[in-house]
């Protein structure tokens, strides 16, 4: 997708390369750690879920301490955002808070698997869904904001971010109706990564109008 850059002057373009570096960060650090690892599904037996765990529980432990790292990196993106508009970059700090959601769950679920009693890893495994849906439903949030208030300045960026709003909305409807996601699974968030990135790229160069252009309120200044 292009963005119209020329929409914004260059006599108005305040590059955010901090918000840039933050936003990129988190892209890395999600890409290379996601899919890292197999973890068993919630469906799985609470003594094949307590296994896996603590056979694997040094390496799932620093994948899910680089995920949460990713997570901050996400959440200081989205304060630097605030800058931009106060409304996308508090929706951007909540979504980073429900990005540790998944994660916090399943490093505690590591550190409490053990194969004699599973129980408890079977009922931590039962949550780690819900900690997916909790951060779906901040995109979606997100993916509106952005759609809503620096669309209307970067239609493109607003088109993207109502693809990426309704993609995942759609997944947790299905999900909610018992029905399979199908490629939702996997459009959804593939969608809001691309959405980070082309912002970064924008906040990096400078395009995505500041406070008062989008009309959100005073931020941090531009590094």
């Amino acid at each position: 997708m292009v963005v119209d850059t020329a929409t914004v002057p260059r006599s108005a373009r305040t590059p955010d390369r901090w918000g840039a570096g933050f936003a990129l960060s988190f892209i890395v650090l999600l890409l290379g750690t996601e899919g890292a690892a197999a973890l068993p599904d919630v469906g799985d037996s609470a003594p094949v879920v307590a296994a896996f765990y603590s056979a694997h529980r040094g390496f799932i432990i620093t994948l899910q301490l680089l995920g949460l790292t990713g997570a901050v990196m996400l959440g200081a993106y989205g304060w630097r955002l605030r800058a931009v508009d106060r409304l996308v970059g508090g929706i951007g700090m909540v979504v980073a808070v429900c990005a540790v959601t998944p994660g916090l769950l399943t490093l505690v679920l590591a550190l409490v698997a053990n194969p004699a009693a599973p129980g408890r890893a079977g009922t931590w495994n039962g949550l780690i869904p819900w900690g997916d849906d909790l951060l779906f439903l901040g995109i979606v949030a997100f993916g509106a904001a952005v759609a809503w208030r620096l669309g209307r300045r970067l239609p493109a960026l607003g088109v993207l971010g109502a693809v990426v709003s309704l993609a995942c909305l759609s997944r947790l409807l299905l999900e909610a109706m018992g029905r399979p996601r199908g490629p939702l699974e996997s459009i959804g968030p593939l969608s809001f990564v691309v959405l980070v990135a082309v912002m970064a790229v924008l906040s990096f160069l400078g395009v995505l109008p500041r406070s008062g252009a989008a009309g959100g309120g005073s931020g941090p200044a531009a590094g």
